[in-house]
């Protein structure tokens, strides 16, 4: 049993359908939490574990049929800080037009403690290699992280 440091919810959209925010190309951040984790002991692991919801919707008429978008977490605050999970959700336009959520669980392990303070945040992206948004974030999304030690 583990000794329950920090816990952090980032909500971008409570309400389905409270947003239309177009993905592109790029990571695009959508949920940041920072865990105070300074009483940690530091010889111990840390474990951070994370669940998240992004609801996404394929435009009636899309510039490509199908269309592959990208979850990434990082440690830390950029998209080239470390990576510590990655999931791809594929939109097809025979469901254009629809609320299509994607849910998510991951886990850290073995955190190193550092000063105290740990940053997670998650970006999207549109992988299909265009840059034209045919696929818009339409709510509701979020993202939540806590973290455990001994």
């Amino acid at each position: 049993m583990g000794l329950y440091l920090d816990g952090r919810t980032s909500q971008g959209a409570g309400i389905a359908n409270s947003i239309n925010v177009p993905t592109t190309a790029a990571y695009t951040l959508w949920g940041q939490v920072g865990l105070e984790v300074s009483a940690a002991n530091p010889s111990l692991p840390i474990r951070v574990q994370f669940t998240g919801t992004i609801a996404l919707r394929l435009t009636p008429t899309p510039v490509n049929p199908t269309n592959v978008v990208e979850i990434k977490v990082v440690r830390g605050f950029n998209a080239t800080d470390p990576v510590v999970y990655t999931s791809a959700k594929t939109l097809t336009s025979v469901n254009a037009g629809t609320h299509e959520e994607h849910t998510f669980t991951g886990s850290d392990y073995n955190v190193p403690k550092g000063s105290g303070f740990l940053v997670y945040t998650v970006f999207v992206r549109n992988i299909t290699g265009s840059n034209e948004s045919d696929v818009v974030r339409v709510g509701p999304e979020g993202f939540n992280v806590s973290a455990i030690g001994n």
